[in-house]
C-alpha cells in the first residue's frame, strides 16, 4: 500500500509538471503598412511577418481591413473603395489556440512609404492583449449566449465565418427582399454601418431567400454594396437561421467582440447608443 501511495504521489507529481510544462504564451501580432509598388493611392500592402510567437508558431494570419472585407495570410495586397481613413485589424493565433489582436488606423489621403521603402521600425504593439472567448458561456440564440459559429458564402462564393471577425463588434440582420419591413430597415443599417465601420463595426446580412441572385441585384441597385452579404449555405433547410432561432425577419443580432450575443430583436431598436456601449 504504501508503495502505492507513493506510485500515486509521483504521478500527481508528473501531471502537475506536465501542466506547467505546457502553459502557453501568446502570441504576438505585429504588422507594416506601405503604399502600393504600382503607385495605385488606394492599394495597400500588409506585411505580418515580424509577428511572432514565444514559445511556438503562428497557424493564422486574419485580417480586418476596415472596409467589409477580409482575409488570411501573412502578407496581403489589398485596394480600398475610397480615399478615407481605415482602421487595419490583424488577429493571429498560434498552435495551441491562443491569439492577439493589433490594430492600425491608416488615413489614404496621407502619402505612405512603397513597401520597398518601408523602413525598419520597433514593433508598435508588443505586448500581447489575446481575444479571451468565454468558453464557459454556453452557445446559443439568446442575449448572453455564444452567438453560433457559420460559415456562409458571399456573392463570389467565398466563404466568410463569423470567426473571421473576432475582437469586433458585429451587426448581423436575417432578411430578404421580399419582406417589406426587411426592405424598410435597410436604410437603418446601412447608416449605423456608415458610422461606426471606421471604428470596428461590422454589419453582415443574411438572405434566407431561395433567389439568391435576386437578393445581390437588390441590394446593388439601392447602394446597399458595403455590407457583409451572405446566404445560406443550404437554402431549403436554412440551418443558421434555425440556429439562430429565428422566427420572423428582419431579426438583428448585436455580437460582441469575444462572440457573445449582446441584443437580439428588431434592427430599428439598435441604436447608436447602443453600439457605442461595445466600442
Amino acid at each position: 500500500m504504501k508503495h502505492l501511495r507513493i506510485l500515486g504521489l509521483l504521478v500527481a507529481l508528473g501531471l502537475l509538471f506536465s501542466a506547467a510544462a505546457v502553459a502557453n504564451t501568446p502570441p504576438v501580432a505585429v504588422f507594416e503598412v506601405s503604399a502600393s509598388p504600382d503607385g495605385s493611392q488606394t492599394t495597400l500592402v500588409l506585411d505580418a511577418s515580424r509577428s511572432h510567437d514565444p514559445d511556438g508558431s503562428i497557424v493564422a494570419y486574419q485580417w480586418i481591413y476596415g472596409d467589409g472585407f477580409s482575409g488570411s495570410g501573412v502578407t496581403k495586397t489589398h485596394t480600398f473603395p475610397a480615399i478615407k481613413t481605415y482602421t487595419i485589424t490583424l488577429l493571429v493565433r498560434d498552435d495551441a489556440g491562443a491569439s492577439h489582436i493589433a490594430t492600425q488606423t491608416v488615413d489614404l489621403s496621407s502619402p505612405l512609404p512603397s513597401a520597398q521603402e518601408t523602413p525598419e521600425q520597433t514593433p508598435i504593439q508588443t505586448t500581447p492583449a489575446p481575444v479571451v472567448v468565454p468558453l464557459n458561456i454556453s452557445i446559443g440564440n439568446r442575449t448572453g449566449e455564444r452567438a453560433p459559429g457559420f460559415s456562409l458564402p458571399n456573392r463570389s462564393g467565398e466563404l466568410v465565418s463569423l470567426s473571421d471577425f473576432l475582437g469586433r463588434p458585429v451587426l448581423i440582420e436575417f432578411w430578404s427582399s421580399s419582406c417589406s419591413a426587411c426592405q424598410a430597415s435597410l436604410p437603418h443599417l446601412e447608416s449605423l454601418r456608415e458610422t461606426y465601420s471606421d471604428r470596428g463595426l461590422v454589419v453582415i446580412t443574411i438572405t434566407i431567400n431561395r433567389n439568391v441572385e435576386g437578393e445581390w441585384q437588390y441590394l446593388e441597385q439601392h447602394g446597399f454594396t458595403d455590407f457583409v452579404a451572405l446566404r445560406e449555405a443550404d437554402l431549403n433547410n436554412r440551418p443558421t437561421k434555425e440556429a439562430y432561432g429565428v422566427s420572423v425577419i428582419p431579426t438583428a443580432y448585436l455580437i460582441d467582440q469575444r462572440g457573445v450575443i449582446y441584443y437580439k430583436g428588431h434592427i430599428n431598436f439598435v441604436q447608436p447608443d447602443l453600439i457605442e456601449e461595445l466600442l
